[in-house]
């Protein structure tokens, strides 16, 4: 079962959209270059902000729905099955799907003598999950050719993909979460070769994939005590993610660690009545929010993860966290502001790196009391 979703968007005079009769003329301008697929006009409805058409061929195989838009823009999109004998109607059996759509492309720009975009063909009905978003909503498309794992936790969806590129590749709700190959987003919270961990007392809030807890570990500390809720990402990053954690988390105590699988804030609320102190606490959780105000469940949340943890740090300690990706500018800014308004005065600075799987440049951040 698969599908093709072909889009391409033409870029008209608000004017020409707006005249009811220089607008007939472009949309049949656009339906006899479509009727040259075989694609007959079966609807036309009329709507506040333009004209919608539906068009398809005799076998339903291929459709196209043709949409304009007050501003100028008309969207075009096809649907193919399959079966669709689209693509060698345009372009012969040997070329590639791109170079028919482009062929469709150029056509189109003839008839209306205007701007015509493509977008890359959507792919559907794939068996292995490939599109997913950046940080700022953007989509991308992987290369994801095997489903290695796949669960629902009492907390979130576990997922495991395989890239030839990436390596496996772990999903937490669909969201990235870290690819073999992904060291440099470790190294970029870790601040690796600018702060010494040897001999130090370690909190990591979160961190299941054990990418974080072996690095650390080689560094020599005195103890590292990593809290994380869901003993289902664990488990799965053991057999699955073995080249970010290795070894790690084979066991869940050795002579300098503990894993313990629970609630980080109920375990920082444990150690603040017991007076328990430790020179850097990693927070390896949720990303920050996408948002243009401080508001939310999840705002809250990271706010109450900050403000424990610098309850938890010694004098001089810091606090390391991961926030988004650097083109969220608006949740970065309010995330400072949030930093700036707590009630413990702190200072900090950010740094980024570009983490391959991510397929961006993603923001970290050192804290510390004053």
């Amino acid at each position: 079962m698969s599908a093709n979703t072909s889009l391409l968007d033409l870029y008209l005079d608000a004017t020409i959209i707006a005249n009811p009769v220089e607008r007939s003329t472009v949309i049949q301008n656009i339906v006899n270059v479509l009727k040259e697929y075989s694609l007959d006009k079966k609807y036309e409805i009329k709507m506040s902000d333009g004209v919608l058409l539906l068009l398809t061929v005799e076998n339903g195989s291929l459709s196209a729905v043709l949409r304009t838009h007050l501003n100028g823009l008309i969207t075009l999109t096809l649907e193919e099955g399959s079966s669709s004998s689209f693509l060698t109607n345009i372009c012969s059996s040997n070329e590639k799907v791109l170079q028919g759509v482009e062929e469709l492309r150029k056509r189109l720009n003839k008839a209306v003598q205007k701007r015509v975009d493509r977008i890359p063909i959507l792919k559907r009905g794939l068996e292995v999950p490939n599109y997913f978003s950046s940080s700022d909503e953007r989509i991308f498309e992987y290369d994801f050719d095997k489903l290695v794992f796949q669960a629902d936790s009492p907390f979130q969806n576990v997922k495991i993909l395989h890239s030839p590129t990436f390596g496996n590749t772990l999903f937490l709700d669909d969201l990235q979460n870290l690819a073999e190959s992904d060291l440099s987003y470790t190294h970029g919270l870790m601040k690796y070769g600018e702060l010494s961990y040897k001999d130090q007392e370690i909190l990591i809030l979160g961190g299941g994939d054990g990418g974080l807890l072996h690095e650390l570990l080689k560094e020599k500390p005195k103890f590292i005590t990593m809290v994380d809720i869901d003993q289902l990402v664990v488990d799965a990053c053991r057999e699955h993610l073995r080249g970010a954690c290795f070894d790690s988390l084979d066991k869940l105590k050795g002579d300098n660690y503990e894993v313990i699988i629970g609630d980080c804030v109920k375990k920082m609320d444990e150690y603040m009545k017991e007076g328990k102190m430790f020179d850097f606490v990693f927070s390896d959780l949720t990303d920050i929010p996408i948002a243009t105000e401080p508001e939310g469940e999840l705002w809250k949340f990271v706010k109450k993860i900050v403000t424990m943890a610098l309850q938890v740090l010694k004098p001089r300690g810091r606090f390391l966290s991961h926030a988004t990706g650097i083109g969220c500018v608006d949740a970065l800014q309010e995330y400072e502001k949030m930093l700036r308004k707590l009630p413990t005065k702190v200072e900090f600075r950010s740094h980024s790196a570009f983490v391959k799987s991510f397929l961006e440049k993603w923001v970290f951040y050192e804290i510390w009391e004053i």
